[in-house]
């Protein structure tokens, strides 16, 4: 039987229409709003590309502010937290706009969940009720405790954890509980916490991809007995590496410092190394950088969520996509929204391959294994030119000239998609030799997933 929609059909119906769009809701001429000539044919086909020039891959965004900070810190030559100022006030700071009473920064989002995990006393033969749909740094941190992770499966429409599998996973040896707000989307962390106190069973919350996403006005990452942010490149708020312990309760969050700094009381009323501890201190540098990115990121998150909103509200009108239902109100745009944000409805033939293919020219892939370069949905601050979005992988949020794009964009941007290392283009399924899945070098000098000779330490 021949099928009732084909891609041809799909590509004509959902962006003829949109691409008439001529004034935005912020009243600004679309550039896109003339181009429905060849509306029903893809750039990669032949169609008229909605762009002749890509749109910015700059992230992160930096200027003379960060090279003061980094240059001062430089001259100060107290590069080490312990001696240094930067790490400390950003903690204050940090912990004050989240709500919470102790912040604790480390040099990393994986850092901070370890760190939180130990503190809790995981450990051999425990195990942590956590979630599939993560980074495999929550996984990371939990088995380098040599602690089990029991996975308990993610909801259909929201990409959580699915609060209402959690008890039947709960046993005797469950020592956490580690719920992920992955992508900006809080999961549903009321009902977790409920649990959590039922139980008496401590959460950890893997907030790295969340922050400032909000339930009922309250800070994703505070709700549980601590919060891990993440402030590597990739993210939102970001100073190349870095992360934060969020916590209410004094003593846990005493343990949480010493644990990062050697096992020193941060009190200073037990002299040594009377805790359990490791280095996973952030340095001075990174705080310095953070701490201007920070400021940035107030100006950006505003405009970030503007713009998200209105993309997502435009993506729930093509029929072959359904965008990620969201729990609640406050949550957040954050990586990858056309990846791990979409779900495509049933599409005979290859679901969702129209708009893979129709998007994954210059740098962004609706359905691959991602860009090669990450952007986020924040205003350029370039003085005396127009404002532009490194946004949606490949800059969608925002053309040159300060509009949002029609949707129509994800269907005929660019022209001939180019075959970038972590993007799975024209049927190119693995990374270039040499390349990881779009997160730089494999150290191995070989290609990720591909079986590589164990170190001559390993064979036996």
């Amino acid at each position: 039987m021949r099928p009732s929609l084909t891609r041809r059909s799909f590509v004509k119906s959902t962006s003829a229409g949109l691409a008439t769009v001529g004034v935005l809701s912020t009243g600004v001429r679309s550039l896109y709003a003339g181009v429905s000539g060849k509306a029903n044919t893809l750039a990669l086909h032949g169609g008229t590309p909605v762009r002749a020039k890509p749109f910015s891959e700059t992230w992160p965004i930096i200027d003379e502010r960060e090279e003061k900070a980094l240059v001062k810190a430089l001259k100060s030559r107290n590069w080490c937290c312990l001696r240094g100022n930067a790490v400390y006030d950003f903690e204050k700071l940090f912990a004050a706009e989240m709500g919470v009473p102790h912040c604790v920064l480390t040099n990393g989002g994986t850092t901070a969940l370890r760190t939180s995990l130990a503190v809790l006393d995981v450990g051999p033969g425990d195990e942590v009720i956590t979630t599939p749909h993560t980074f495999i740094a929550t996984i990371n941190t939990i088995t380098n405790l040599h602690a089990l992770p029991v996975f308990v499966d993610v909801d259909a429409d929201t990409g959580s954890i699915d609060a209402d599998l959690i008890e039947d996973a709960i046993t005797e040896h469950t020592r956490a509980i580690l719920p992920v707000h992955l992508n900006g989307l809080p999961a549903d962390i009321e009902k977790i916490m409920a649990i959590s106190k039922r139980h008496k069973i401590p959460v950890v919350e893997d907030a790295c991809q969340s922050v400032f996403s909000e339930v009922g006005g309250k800070k994703i990452g505070t709700f549980g007995t601590t919060g891990c942010i993440s402030f590597q490149e990739w993210k939102s708020l970001v100073c190349g590496e870095g992360g934060a312990i969020l916590g209410h309760d004094e003593e846990l969050m005493r343990r949480c410092a010493a644990f990062i700094n050697n096992g020193r009381d941060p009190k200073r009323e037990e002299r040594g190394y009377p805790f359990p501890g490791s280095n996973h201190r952030m340095t001075e540098f990174q705080a310095a950088v953070l701490t201007e990115q920070f400021k940035r990121f107030q100006k950006q998150d505003p405009l970030r969520q503007k713009n998200g909103r209105y993309i997502e509200k435009e993506l729930a009108k093509l029929s072959g996509l359904t965008p990620r239902q969201a729990l609640y109100e406050g949550y957040t745009h954050h990586v990858r929204p056309l990846r791990d944000g979409l779900r495509p409805r049933t599409v005979p033939g290859r679901p969702g391959q129209p708009v893979r293919q129709g998007s994954s020219g210059r740098g962004y892939s609706a359905g691959g294994r991602g860009p090669t370069l990450w952007q986020r949905l924040s205003q350029r601050e370039d003085a005396g030119g127009p404002p532009e979005f490194p946004g949606i992988p490949g800059g969608l949020l925002q053309s040159p000239a300060g509009e949002v794009p029609p949707i129509a964009a994800l269907l005929h941007h660019g022209r001939r998609p180019v075959a970038a290392p972590g993007n799975a283009l024209d049927g190119q399924q693995d990374p270039l030799p040499g390349q990881t899945q779009g997160y730089g070098p494999d150290r191995r000098g070989g290609q990720q997933g591909r079986p590589q000779p164990r170190p001559a330490y390993m064979r036996r």
